[in-house]
Order: structure tokens, then sequence, then C-alpha cells
């Protein structure tokens, strides 16, 4: 299922109180009630909440998004809602798409061959030579380095996209910048 996921700029950040972070954005009203999601999912999962689609800008005529879980179909995943996935033991870097492209966060050069992402999770620029953690790289929304993500299922690439309010919102209740990208 498509989703657009969200992770702090720093690839470290763990969140010292999640039951928090929640409360705060169910505040704002991006976060509904919590949905009681079937024993086949992981993490915490959240209803949208009232302010919603005040927070996240969707692009196109007539976006054709479920807001809300299937009655006739219980077990269903196939509907827009939020999940808290469980936090890492390790930074992840998590690729959203097949074919990635990026720019060095140096010399702003492309680099487009990613066949493999190296276990260290830095990478020799063969542009300007300098050697930098993916986290730094702009990878165009497309990819993301981090220990903590919140994912919102059922969103397509750039069919939706989060406003700088709402965003400003996670940087507040958390101390920390953050960013996205879409995984289909």
């Amino acid at each position: 299922m498509p989703k657009l996921v969200f992770h702090a700029k720093n690839p470290n950040y763990c969140p010292e109180d999640i039951p928090q972070i929640v409360s705060a954005l169910q505040e704002t009203g991006f976060l509904g009630e919590k949905w009681n999601s079937p024993d086949s999912v992981d993490g915490e999962r959240y209803l949208i909440g009232d302010s919603f689609l005040s927070l996240v800008t969707f692009m196109g005529c007539a976006p054709a998004i479920e807001l809300q879980p299937l009655a006739e179909q219980a077990n269903s995943t196939e509907f827009c809602h939020i999940e808290f996935e469980t936090v890492k033991d390790n930074v992840e870097f998590i690729r959203g798409a097949e074919h990635l492209v990026c720019r060095c966060p140096h010399c702003r050069q492309r680099h487009a061959n990613w066949a493999t992402i190296p276990a260290s999770m830095t990478y020799h620029c063969d542009k300007c030579g300098v050697e930098t953690h993916l986290s730094e790289y702009d990878w165009k929304n497309t990819a993301g380095c981090g220990r903590f993500f919140i994912s919102l299922h059922g969103i397509y690439p750039q069919e939706a996209i989060p406003t700088s309010s709402l965003l400003q919102t996670f940087e507040k209740i958390t101390g920390t910048d953050w960013d996205y990208f879409y995984v289909q």
C-alpha cells in the first residue's frame, strides 16, 4: 500500500515519549482516535483527525481517497490512516522508489546509480570527493533515513503533500526538524 512517510532530519532522533507526541497531534486535529487495527499489521495506527484536510494538501482535481475504514472489510488497511512505526534499533535507509536520484549536499551534483545502499550509511561523492551520511543528501522525497517514522497510509507519490504548518507542528512537538518521502 502506498504511503507518505515522515521522518526527523536527524536520522538518530528517537522519541522519548511517543504517547505525548500522539496526544499533541490529536490536539492539533491531525490524528483522530486509535484504530483497532488487525493483528496482521505492525505499529500503532490512528484514524485521521478533524483538521487533517487542512494540514495535508491534496493535489489534482478529485483524488479518490478513502478516509475511513471500510465497514464491510473490517481487516482491510486500504484507507487513509496514520501509523507510528516501531522505533528501530539502528538508523535505517528506506527507499520509496525503485529508481533513486539525489543531489550531493556539498557540490549539488546529481547521483542516480543506486543499485545498492552502502551499509555504512555514508557515500563518497565521486564528483566533489566529500564523504557524507546519506541523510544529508537531497533525495527529492523518494527516500529517507531514520530510527522513527510516522506513515500516512493510502497516499500515492505526489498525491498529497504536508503543509509547512504540519511540519512545523512536528518540529514544535519533538524539538527537531522533519521531512517526508513517498513509498509506492
